[in-house]
């Protein structure tokens, strides 16, 4: 249904809207017909991200960005109260793990620009560096996940220099704080369940994050410590079991228990519903393994946690809040499973997690008050654990050999902090990750959680935060409003520090908890996915609206962000309703969404927002592309539009056509800029000190153009 012509039209312009005169581009005009629909692009020339005039263009492009972000003024000063900010927190934990009665976590100290990873041994123990992500290799920093094993002796790093989004499988000898000599390349990897030695890793084509096919077909291994890679045993692929129908853009995940006699193999993308196969554990270095059926995404499994012969199972099945249901592995049956927990009206379940005899989950209402709980494996009775804490308090298990559990505190306007509680004993302390917090003017930073109703009525879920001694409620605040909704995932509440420099500013910061989000339960993801994907800029609209109706700010004081998949609804909010807003901000975002399934993350992405194959979601994915939406003459608010040049997620030539296609239609006077970072894929700067510039650029271009008289340029 498609058919492809190019017309090589050379037409270069250079746009001045008041003093501002953008760059060149060039067009060549590209048509796509599909399903009758025919489809131009100017820009399309952008997407041979490696030809050199591409990467020249880019880099014409940033630096004109940086020339124009650096007329801003007062810069350094957010920087500066970052950095201040920065040090009110002695030191900063991560907690990991609890293994073989050792704490595994990362720690950074106010004058340190990266996190560290450390152990201890116990509660008490001397705490010991294993791993500075500054000094592994002189001049770059890296990237690292890791995987502790089960007795505590080793740890798996898969390392990859910042921004590059691809690299190493690592081991580590915790005694020594040594590296192994077994290196696995281009790939991802953690220790089987109960294993110090054994390896499973998917394996990516290359290290070339820009090759469209550079996860397609990807294969499973078993690698053992000390041992030729040559020699690693193929787990599962595409081409090992044709039978089981993988597809090239899913992944063959492998799953191994050590209290269990049997293995699973999945096939995952970014959908929620789990494909899962299981077989005896006996069969796991066989050539062949009998893989049985377990459950296909018509069962609507999220997760899954296996405990000798039983399984259990988070479904939506017969409940948008989510069921905890058990079941046996030597007969599976769903529909008659035990129901352990269950959802309702008001609270879903929100995550569970495993420790050793207890399933640890909470449940949590619009996912904006949370309650934690505990389910005994042996007897199956769920008990709420009682704390003295305020705010929310949401719980994990860092170990399944152990009941030992995180506790993290949490609110809008109270900072994360971590505490410890023993199941066993039903002892609740401060734990070793406890951090002693004390920001400035925090006693005036409050929120509202309330509900405005949407374009069909829905009513959506909008928490408001700003400084209560600074909001006059005449539409005179500057607001930044932010969003996501895509992949059921939830906008909760969260403190940070990088908050403050606008909230003490005077700023109305705002979340829009969006259908295509999952703060509502499973029907509300459904409501913003695919052909429903729509409502999700519709909400967030409705939020705007509402902000500004009731005077909380108005439309040329009104910034709004969102991030990679938020970039949808950031693009498609600005180019439905330009009049809402003076300044957005999509970062990294997916802004041309017929053409994110040709980018390397595409396929796996087909799940979420469809393929241009089929027709019904082929009108759907052009309905949220936003660079398809812009309107030549139309005026469009001020904005800065970021990408990491290695994003492998979503490709930088995504964001690029939208910015290149917006400062030639724009029709208004209000800046359009690319601002691209060289050093970044997905997730922004390498260090603490690179991260506050990013915010501060972010932050001054917003202030700037809100109008605030300390951000104009001279």
């Amino acid at each position: 249904m498609k058919k492809s012509v190019t017309l090589s039209v050379l037409l270069i312009s250079i746009l001045s809207f008041g003093q501002l005169k953008y760059p060149e581009t060039k067009k060549e005009l590209v048509s796509d017909t599909y399903f009758g629909t025919k489809i131009e692009d100017s820009y399309r020339w952008l997407e041979d991200i490696k030809n050199p005039k591409v990467l020249e263009w880019f880099k014409i492009q940033e630096n004109f960005t940086n020339n124009e972000l650096s007329k801003i003024p007062n810069q350094n000063k957010i920087v500066q109260e970052l950095k201040d900010l920065d040090k009110v927190v002695s030191v900063k934990y991560a907690p990991e793990a609890l293994e073989g009665g050792r704490y595994f976590f990362k720690k950074r100290l106010p004058e340190e620009s990266v996190i560290k990873f450390y152990y201890k041994e116990g509660k008490n123990g001397k705490e010991i560096l294993l791993f500075d992500p500054q000094n592994y290799i002189p001049g770059k920093v890296m990237d690292y996940k890791v995987s502790v094993s089960d007795d505590g002796k080793r740890v798996i790093f898969n390392l990859s220099e910042v921004g590059s989004e691809l690299g190493d499988v690592k081991v580590m000898d915790v005694a020594t704080g040594k590296f192994l000599p077994d290196t696995i390349p281009h790939s991802i990897g953690n220790f089987a369940d109960g294993s110090s030695t054994e390896i499973i890793y998917s394996e990516a084509k290359s290290y070339d994050t820009h090759d469209p096919e550079v996860w397609l077909n990807s294969n499973t291994k078993l690698h053992v410590t000390g041992t030729d890679n040559a020699k690693d045993l193929l787990l599962a692929s595409s081409k090992k079991y044709p039978e089981l129908n993988i597809l090239p853009a899913e992944y063959p995940d492998f799953y191994t228990f050590k209290n269990s006699p049997y293995i699973f193999l999945g096939k995952s993308t970014v959908e929620n519903y789990r494909d899962l196969y299981f077989a005896p554990a006996s069969e796991m270095n066989n050539e062949r393994i009998k893989w049985k059926p377990f459950c296909s995404k018509a069962d609507e499994i999220w997760d899954f946690f296996v405990q000798g012969n039983d399984v259990y199972l988070l479904t939506t099945k017969g409940n948008s809040k989510f069921r905890l249901i058990k079941t046996s592995l030597s007969k599976p049956d769903f529909s008659n499973a035990k129901e352990i927990a269950s959802g309702d009206k008001d609270w879903k379940i929100s995550s569970v997690t495993q420790s050793k005899d207890y399933l640890v989950y909470f449940k949590t209402k619009n996912e904006l008050v949370v309650e934690p709980y505990y389910c005994n494996l042996k007897t199956g009775q769920t008990t709420k654990i009682s704390t003295p804490l305020k705010g929310n308090v949401e719980a994990a298990a860092l170990s399944k050999n152990s009941n030992e559990i995180t506790l993290i505190n949490l609110g809008w306007n109270m900072p994360l902090n971590f505490y410890t509680y023993d199941i066993d004993k039903k002892e609740f302390s401060k734990g070793p990750f406890n951090m002693n917090i004390n920001f400035p003017n925090l006693e005036n930073i409050v929120f509202e959680d309330i509900e405005v109703p949407s374009h069909d009525g829905a009513m959506v879920p909008l928490s408001i935060m700003y400084d209560k001694t600074k909001l006059k409620k005449d539409g005179s605040n500057i607001a930044f409003m932010q969003g996501y909704g895509a992949y059921g995932s939830s906008s909760t509440p969260y403190f940070s520090t990088r908050y403050l420099p606008l909230l003490n500013r005077g700023v109305v910061m705002a979340f829009a908890h969006i259908r295509g989000g999952g703060e509502k339960g499973q029907d509300w993801y459904l409501a913003g996915k695919k052909e429903t994907k729509p409502n999700t800029w519709k909400d967030f609209n409705a939020c705007a609206e509402y902000l500004i109706k009731n005077k909380y700010s108005s439309s040329d004081k009104f910034g709004i962000s969102g991030a990679s998949a938020g970039g949808i609804l950031i693009g498609r909010a600005i180019t439905e309703r330009p009049d809402l807003y003076k300044v957005a901000i999509p970062k990294v975002g997916c802004l041309n969404a017929l053409r994110m399934e040709f980018s390397p993350n595409g396929p796996a992405n087909i799940p979420e927002f469809g393929t241009v194959n089929d027709e019904t979601e082929f009108k759907a994915l052009w309905e949220m592309d936003a660079f398809h939406h812009i309107k030549k003459g139309t005026k469009y608010p001020a904005q800065l539009i970021t990408t990491g040049f290695n994003d492998s997620r979503v490709e930088s030539y995504i964001p690029a056509k939208f910015a290149a296609k917006m400062q030639a239609d724009n029709g208004s006077n209000n800046p359009v800029l690319l601002y691209v970072d060289y050093k970044a894929g997905h997730f922004g700067g390498s260090t603490v000190d690179e991260q506050f510039v990013q915010v501060a650029k972010e932050y001054s271009f917003l202030l700037w153009q809100c109008g605030d008289k300390d951000f104009q340029m001279k």
